[in-house]
């Protein structure tokens, strides 16, 4: 048995090749049939190169980390750990941690993970990616049963859904009645507006471009209250005028490459407010930091990557309750041959073709 699968093999490269299947699974693991994979903005930075500069992964690789899959073969130990069968539609956590490790022991990032969609091609049959038409699943995996009703789309937004819940909730410490201002309105941003409306957030504030209007209407329809375009507004005088000067109680920030939404975040936030950095910039070193405003105001302040095991559950939970519009986020669905025009249309490369989320579809 074969799998067609891209391989990213340089910057900006991919070679579409046929790869063989093992005839059985990795003990304890699995062989998944990929239905389908999400993409995000690492995907972008991965296919750019920027990635493997920062010493994640290297080439050549199969990217996609988003994953939704049928199991194809299981053994025995596999079956029971996960309590799956042959057959079953499962989602895929990106990331394996070791489970052993001090900073697994105390729930914080493992030291020793695995990140599918970065594992090199030239580790045993390669077939670590979504980009992949099959692929092995390691013993440490955390896989997740998923509604056979539910679109390959709407499935595969389990993956930026997690995490909102994680930065909203689970970092952020959201509470009931609390505001909330949502810097940013990409995958992230939206599935942060959902997060906190599924927790009772009294006012969610979204701010973005205005050549991304139209995920701030999204954002309107997911529960946001107030939306705001950021070249337009001052956004700390804004948030003062919305909550009578008191400011937000959190502030998640999810703007890639960008300095200032956090300074924004921290003018915003009220005394003893806290704040989620979810927005990579790109491994720069931001100018100006307003640290004395931070110590006034005696802000919290943590950072954020990828998604946990319960926001995964909650964020799946979330898509199968269908209570909300999740289909708005998604915007392109491309076969495998498609994926590098993907890759450079949700980089904003292809003119008059604006993109949220992407899904690759495999046919089988």
């Amino acid at each position: 048995m074969r799998a067609t699968a891209a391989v990213l093999v340089a910057d900006r490269t991919f070679d579409f090749r046929e790869l063989a299947v093992p005839n059985a699974p990795p003990a304890g693991g699995a062989i998944l049939q990929v239905e389908g994979c999400g993409m995000c903005g690492s995907d972008i930075e991965q296919y750019k190169g920027g990635t493997a500069k920062a010493g994640i992964g290297a080439f050549p690789v199969i990217p996609g980390h988003e994953i939704l899959g049928r199991i194809h073969s299981l053994d025995a130990d596999g079956a029971r750990r996960w309590g799956v069968a042959e057959g079953d539609r499962v989602a895929v956590h990106g990331v394996a941690p070791c489970g052993v490790c001090p900073s697994c022991m105390n729930g914080s990032k493992c030291v020793d993970a695995f990140y599918y969609g970065f594992r090199s091609l030239n580790d045993r049959s390669g077939l670590w990616g979504g980009y992949g038409s099959y692929m092995e699943v390691e013993p440490r995996t955390r896989l997740y049963p998923i509604a056979e009703d539910l679109s390959v789309e709407d499935a595969l937004l389990f993956n930026p859904f997690a995490a909102g819940f994680d930065w909203v909730i689970r970092l952020g410490k959201l509470q009931v009645g609390e505001t909330v201002l949502i810097l940013g309105g990409g995958q992230r941003g939206l599935a942060s507006v959902l997060a906190a409306k599924d927790a009772g957030a009294s006012q969610i504030i979204v701010t973005g471009l205005q050549r991304d209007a139209f995920k701030l209407e999204i954002a309107l329809q997911f529960g946001a209250t107030h939306t705001l375009i950021a070249e337009e507004t001052d956004v700390a005088e804004a948030i003062a005028d919305l909550t009578s000067g008191r400011g937000v109680d959190l502030v998640i920030d999810t703007t890639p490459n960008a300095f200032q939404p956090v300074t924004d975040a921290i003018k915003a936030v009220r005394n003893g407010g806290r704040i989620v950095l979810g927005g990579i910039k790109g491994h720069k070193d931001m100018p100006q930091f307003p640290i004395d405003e931070l110590l006034m105001k005696q802000i919290e302040m943590i950072g954020a990557l990828s998604s946990s095991h319960w926001g995964v559950q909650q964020a799946i939970r979330l898509v199968e309750e269908k209570r909300y519009p999740v289909h708005l986020m998604h915007t392109h669905s491309v076969p495998i041959e498609g994926v590098e025009r993907a890759i450079q249309t949700l980089a904003g490369e292809v003119p008059g073709d604006p993109a949220l989320h992407i899904s690759i579809i495999h046919k089988h």
